[in-house]
């Protein structure tokens, strides 16, 4: 491969050390030496009482805008998605959890296939213009993003749609291609009154475009809207070209609050800054290539997956801005089942793994070695400006020679939307037998482009009839307790047979104002989740 970079780490010629762990129990219950109870000391400050929320007030917020951008179903940021949140609503949108929430719609109900959805749509919502929402602005919104295609932000949603009709002003039939209570995520595109843009965004939402330039954009508080008027006046969004500009102008007060993804934000937290994290729904995972007769046995997956110090990895090169796991579901998700958390780091389980398949260590190398041959590695990672998963990737490397694998780390250049890059061809020929890479979720839990031969996603060549099974039992799941027993099932086969190993997702934050309170359901990727119940602290 051309312009592709290669460094080889031997094992380390040492013993492991294996630190043992032991428990103490404590009891309460003590005296003070006099017969009489201590009192307790509190271990946290008891919480003052939380002031009624106000209304009134303004916030600054950092945004790429482009006016040029009216429609937002081609909405083309996760900051423009947000801004876009505020103005127009969907028929059912996102909890911070991931189950879904009535929004336009008040109801819904499947027949016995889940596949045909009757849904009402709430009865007095009014659009920014003063003219009522009906069922034919939803059907219009829906012609119009099939028409749009593949260049549609919310292509993926209208894949899932075979048809939607009125049958009332108030009342629609919506058919799924596939049927199943997942399917429902699909319904959590913006709806626009007659299916169409304007000049001027018109919506439902909770606050009013007042103004647009070029450089700022300012949007009142919606005093008609069907739930209730925000406790913001107002919010106004300012051009910031850069995450790092938008964090400097928030240390200069210019702004009240600002996304970031930034791996250092921990250090703004203090009595006046408050640094919420958010979990982003982008897995990153050692991508296993199965055409690797070593790697096929599960036994050797389990070893790897027991070799790594994920904390280590976090805490080194995330700065704590990701959480462990060990499935490809997000912790903070509803159907995400604690339980599937069991590969936690442990060296020695990791060699009593690695003997159950033939691999001991070499007592004068430490090298780990099977009929005579060392186990080698090609750790294949991005070379992208990004250069957090580099340096994982050679902790990672760091990690596994110290069991005695002999690692190499390729990295290959690679850009987004990119098919024929270095790094494309290598996965797609196979040259690599671990891939360190984020593959980003969806919250309706669909993994089936990633466990089923021929799907978009499914790199690594591993084949399993039960677990593609179990992923295709999320999808079609008639209810939402069907779907969350059948994504527990899943999970419970995922760390089981382990196709690949999830580390962990990482962690986005948003950084504040202390004076901005309510701010407790913010959620990726849309920031702007339950701003209705933000309000301004103090206010002169």
């Amino acid at each position: 491969m051309r312009s592709m970079k290669n460094y080889i780490r031997e094992p380390l010629r040492r013993g492991l050390l294996l630190a043992l762990a032991a428990a103490c129990l404590f009891c309460g219950g003590c005296g003070n030496g006099d017969g009489e109870e201590a009192e307790a000391t509190p271990l946290l400050p008891t919480p003052s009482p939380t002031p009624a929320p106000q209304r009134g007030g303004e916030i600054r917020l950092p945004m790429p805008l482009n006016a040029d951008i009216t429609d937002p179903l081609q909405v083309n940021t996760e900051e423009m998605l947000s801004f876009f949140s505020l103005l127009y609503e969907s028929l059912i949108t996102i909890g911070p959890d991931g189950r879904l929430v009535a929004e336009l719609a008040e109801s819904w109900s499947g027949d016995e296939s889940a596949r045909v959805w009757t849904v009402t749509l709430r009865s007095g919502v009014k659009w920014h213009s003063g003219a009522d929402l009906s069922a034919y602005d939803v059907t219009a919104t829906f012609t119009r993003l099939k028409d749009l295609g593949a260049s549609s932000y919310y292509a993926y949603e209208a894949d899932k749609i075979e048809s939607m009709r009125a049958l009332d002003p108030l009342t629609l039939e919506i058919t799924m291609k596939e049927g199943g209570y997942a399917s429902l995520y699909a319904l959590t595109f913006p709806i626009m009154e007659g299916g169409q843009p304007a000049a001027t965004p018109v919506g439902t939402g909770p606050f009013m475009l007042e103004s647009w330039s070029g450089e700022q954009a300012r949007l009142v508080a919606n005093e008609a809207w069907w739930k209730q008027r925000p406790y913001l006046d107002a919010i106004t969004f300012v051009e910031r070209d850069s995450n790092d500009t938008a964090l400097a102008s928030y240390r200069a007060g210019q702004l009240d609050m600002v996304p970031s993804s930034n791996t250092s934000v921990g250090s703004y937290r203090d009595d006046n800054t408050i640094v919420l994290d958010i979990m982003t729904q982008t897995a990153e995972l050692l991508l296993i290539n199965n055409t690797n007769a070593n790697l096929r046995d599960i036994n050797v997956r389990k070893a790897l997956a027991c070799a790594l110090d994920r904390g280590q990895i976090i805490s080194n090169i995330y700065m704590n801005r990701a959480q462990p796991c060990d499935v490809p579901i997000p912790p903070d998700s509803w159907v995400y089942d604690s339980a599937s958390k069991v590969y936690d780091y442990n060296q020695a389980r990791a060699l009593e793994l690695f003997a159950a398949a033939g691999w001991e260590q070499d007592p004068e190398t430490g090298e780990l070695e099977k009929d005579g041959r060392a186990l080698s590695i090609r750790l294949l990672v991005n070379d992208s400006s990004d250069t957090t998963r580099r340096e994982a990737a050679g902790l990672v490397a760091d990690q596994l020679t110290d069991l005695g694998i002999t690692v190499e780390v390729i990295t290959a250049a690679h850009t987004l939307g990119e098919t024929d890059s270095d790094y494309m061809q290598a996965l797609q020929t196979g040259a690599y037998d671990l891939c360190l890479l984020g593959i980003n979720l969806g919250r309706d839990c669909d993994l089936t482009s990633v466990m089923e031969p021929g799907g978009a996603a499914h790199y690594g060549n591993y084949s399993s009839p039960e677990l593609t099974s179990l992923a295709q039992d999320v999808v079609s799941a008639k209810n939402e307790t069907g779907y969350r027993q059948a994504a527990i099932a899943f999970q419970k086969a995922f760390v089981e047979n382990l196709p690949f190993i999830v580390l962990y997702f990482r962690l986005n934050s948003v950084v504040y104002s202390s004076e901005i309170q309510g701010v407790t359901q913010v959620r990726e990727p849309d920031i702007m989740y339950g701003v209705d119940q933000w309000y301004i602290l103090s206010q002169d």
